[in-house]
């Protein structure tokens, strides 16, 4: 067990002016971390209320370091019973489209929203609200706005887990067996042994693994869920208690399908590879079959067992799962099997690749998505009349090809209040897709031939996006603008189009920031990109500003892939604190979104030719920026985070265009990580040299350029351990070389706590002030601050 207490604040390498205290960056950075957080939108399947959620600020250093352990590869806190819940909303609001009917739910003091869900016949709204002590549903009377709160906390170790019935008359949820948590066990002195079986599990470096029997006990109690029934006045009935893994309701609500989490654990990886066990209840919490087990999984083979079950949507109550297939010419079998679940189950299709997913109409046609991970390619075939006919290739596609994708199937809710394909009358059915411009498209295809209508097209001047098609007809879709955060639209069926929503921007400091699309070549052709940032009021005339460039290194199968564009230019610049780009209001000019393609050449794999694709990539970039004139050499720092943490390093070793680098929460010993990275499937006994040449870390000694390394200290991602950044610093430190590490108590792979956000925004910026140089230019945009 790992337990994430109070930990030192740590900084390396200060001067004497620097305090190993949390501090605050400029004034205009403060005021981006607390600026207007994003608002997303969902409409009910009636399309007669509208739900707008508004993401919570961050929240304080107090919230995230509530007393957690690290059990399975979770980091539980124990006072909330949760796990991984993210940022969650600050408040929801819901509004009638027809009728002038609003109601908002505000999340107080220490307080965030979760999970908003209409119920079926649209006269309840259920929220989840988090306090300090749990998770507790709320459900809001659309009829007259009054609330009332479930009185029994939710067991959110394995994510928020309720469903409302299909007639509106309650819930079932999975909440916590009692009030309190299970007290933690005792630590105790004991050898801790672990033997090979001889077998070859190659797997990938994780943290907050089990370490003992004592910590798979504690896992076992703290998973344990009551499964419940909640009628809306507040009735509750128990169904079921057990270590559960997830339920959902057939279609018809007269069972549920549960599966829980059973032994062995592992020692060797998290909880959703431990073994699970499928069964069907009814809602008098009878036990009424074993629906199959899924196999423990410590290796990077697929599965055994059924790695996916679920109910087949447009039936009442017919379940369907994936698992091997037992004919040696393919890969996967498609099951079904209905209630009463006891006749035998029937197969339905063999897959010659991977099963991937399969989605379901209320008629007939099914498609089935399935991928070759040696080759990496995807298909997808129609089967117009059901499994029993025969199946129609709809495309095949490299997964990364985005200009190959035909189409997205639009779905709906059936009668059921289950997910479908949505059809026209003649058994066509609706998909979106962007286009070779990055424009939103609808359209009709029909399935026994993938003929195409095109139904809509958004403009070319704006990034809009379709969020779901009205039952009366119309589209409700969102319009964004480089200047412009995304606004609430309505095409009605006269092609008439209503803005339902208007939104100021967030962080009026930064419109008057210029920005431009970049396109460019490497030495051998290859066509890059980057959007560059410009401070307000700056001209090229003026000479060249300091530039902080961040990127993030991506393989591809060829140029043509990698030259792919997939971000529209039109979509709005939100700032984010996290990225590079509010520097831009310091007077810097910011390269972001810079393209690092490393691409396989000659039938090698991509990582055979990393680094000097890699150099080819930074070159292109910097030679870009200073025959503008925006740039000079010896005057521009490069930043990035995880595997652009990692990019970051080995250009520093590997080049000498940089001043200056960032670099969070990355990977540096490729030793730590012998059975593979990233994109990377070859081991390190495989390809010693490979692993080598790729870890900046052992190439520290050529590292001429200063190096900041930010790292959480709670960080549970594969690989980026918090003892990759120290290693590094400490071999950097040894051989004499400038550097920082930053540790920060609580924090995973991304930072959440506001302190933290700061903190790291003030680092970066004290970094960039040290180790470039303020140019005449920015002097002339920037005389106050640089004065201070």
């Amino acid at each position: 067990m790992y337990r994430i207490g109070l930990f030192l604040f740590c900084c390396w390498f200060l001067p004497p002016a620097v305090a190993s205290t949390y501090q605050q960056p400029d004034q205009r950075l403060v005021q981006l971390v607390d600026a207007g957080s994003s608002i997303d939108w969902q409409v009910s399947a009636s399309g007669n209320w509208l739900i707008q959620t508004e993401t919570a600020v961050n929240p304080a250093l107090e919230v995230i370091q509530q007393h957690s352990v690290g059990l399975a590869g979770l980091h539980i806190n124990l006072a909330q019973l949760s796990a991984g819940l993210g940022r969650g909303y600050q408040q929801i609001s819901v509004q009638h489209l027809q009728q002038q009917k609003r109601y908002q739910i505000v999340a107080q003091a220490h307080q965030r929203l979760f999970s908003p869900r209409l119920s079926p016949d649209d006269n309840w709204l259920s929220v989840v609200v988090a306090e300090q002590n749990g998770l507790f549903i709320e459900l809001l009377e659309l009829k007259n706005g009054k609330r009332k709160r479930v009185r029994q906390r939710l067991n959110a170790v394995l994510g928020i887990q309720y469903q409302w019935l299909a007639d509106s008359s309650g819930l079932i949820a999975a909440v916590a067996p009692s009030a309190s948590t299970p007290a933690e066990p005792a630590p105790g002195l004991q050898p801790k042994a672990r033997e090979t079986t001889g077998k070859k599990t190659a797997l990938r470096t994780l943290q907050l693994l089990l370490q003992s029997e004592s910590d798979a006990a504690y896992f076992e109690q703290l998973i344990q869920a009551k499964l419940v029934r909640i009628s809306t006045r507040l009735k509750s009935t128990v169904i079921a208690e057990l270590p559960l893994h997830s339920f959902s309701l057939s279609p018809d609500n007269r069972f549920i399908l549960t599966q829980r989490i059973v032994r062995p654990y592992s020692y060797r990886v998290r909880y959703s590879n431990f073994p699970r066990q499928a069964e069907v209840y009814n809602l008098r919490g009878e036990k009424i079959a074993e629906a199959g087990e899924l196999a423990l999984h410590e290796s990077s083979k697929t599965r055994d067992g059924r790695r996916i079950i679920a109910w087949q949507p447009m039936q009442p109550a017919t379940l369907y799962w994936v698992e091997k297939s037992d004919d040696k010419a393919s890969k996967d079998a498609l099951w079904q099997w209905p209630a009463p679940f006891s006749a035998v189950p029937h197969k339905l299709y063999d897959t010659a690749w991977r099963f991937r997913r399969v989605l379901w109409s209320d008629t007939a046609l099914a498609i089935l998505y399935e991928s070759d991970s040696d080759t990496d390619q995807e298909r997808a075939w129609f089967f117009p009349a059901g499994f029993a006919s025969n199946p129609q290739l709809w495309y095949q596609r490299n997964s990364k090809d985005h200009q190959a994708l035909p189409g997205e199937p639009v779905m709906a809710n059936n009668r059921y209040q289950q997910r479908v394909i949505q059809q026209t009358d003649s058994a066509a059915f609706f998909a979106t897709r962007r286009n070779n411009a990055l424009q939103a498209e609808l359209h009709t295809v029909q399935p026994q031939s993938g003929e195409q209508q095109l139904i809509w097209r958004s403009a070319s001047d704006t990034e809009d996006t379709m969020l779901q098609m009205l039952p009366l007809g119309g589209i409700l879709f969102t319009r964004q603008t480089p200047t412009q955060p995304p606004e609430l639209f309505k095409l009605d069926t006269d092609g008439t189009t209503l803005k339902l929503v208007a939104r100021h921007h967030p962080a009026p400091a930064y419109q008057q920031i210029t920005q431009q699309w970049l396109e460019y070549q490497r030495s051998d052709g290859v066509k890059l990109s980057g959007r560059l940032y410009l401070p307000a009021g700056y001209d090229v005339s003026m000479g060249p500003l300091p530039v902080l460039m961040w990127a993030y290194p991506r393989e591809y199968a060829s140029a043509e892939l990698a030259e792919q564009r997939t971000v529209p230019e039109q979509r709005f610049v939100s700032f984010r604190p996290s990225s590079a780009q509010p520097y831009v209001a310091l007077g810097y000019a910011v390269f972001d979104q810079v393209s690092m393609p490393v691409i396989s050449k000659d039938a090698a794999l991509p990582n055979d030719d990393f680094l000097p694709q890699l150099t080819a990539n930074a070159e292109a970039a910097v030679d870009t920026l200073v025959k503008l004139g925006v740039a000079e050499r010896g005057n521009i720092a490069v930043g990035g985070h995880s595997y652009g943490a990692f990019m970051v390093a080995n250009l520093l070793a590997h080049t000498d265009l940089f001043s200056a680098g960032i670099a969070r929460s990355g990977a540096y010993n490729r030793s730590l990580t012998p059975f593979g990275f990233q994109s990377e499937k070859r081991n390190l006994w495989q390809n010693t040299a490979l692993y080598n040449l790729m870890s900046p870390f052992l190439h520290a000694d050529r590292m001429e350029a200063p190096l900041l390394l930010i790292h959480g200290e709670a960080d549970a991602n594969s690989g980026t351990f918090p003892l990759q950044s120290e290693r590094l610093f400490e071999a950097m430190q040894g051989l004499g070389k400038v550097a920082r590490l930053v540790l920060l108590p609580y924090e995973g792979h991304h930072y959440q706590a506001r302190e933290s956000v700061l903190h790291v925004l003030w680092e970066q910026q004290q970094w960039l002030a040290r180790h470039l140089t303020a140019t005449p230019a920015m002097q002339l945009l920037q005389p106050e601050a640089l004065a201070e």
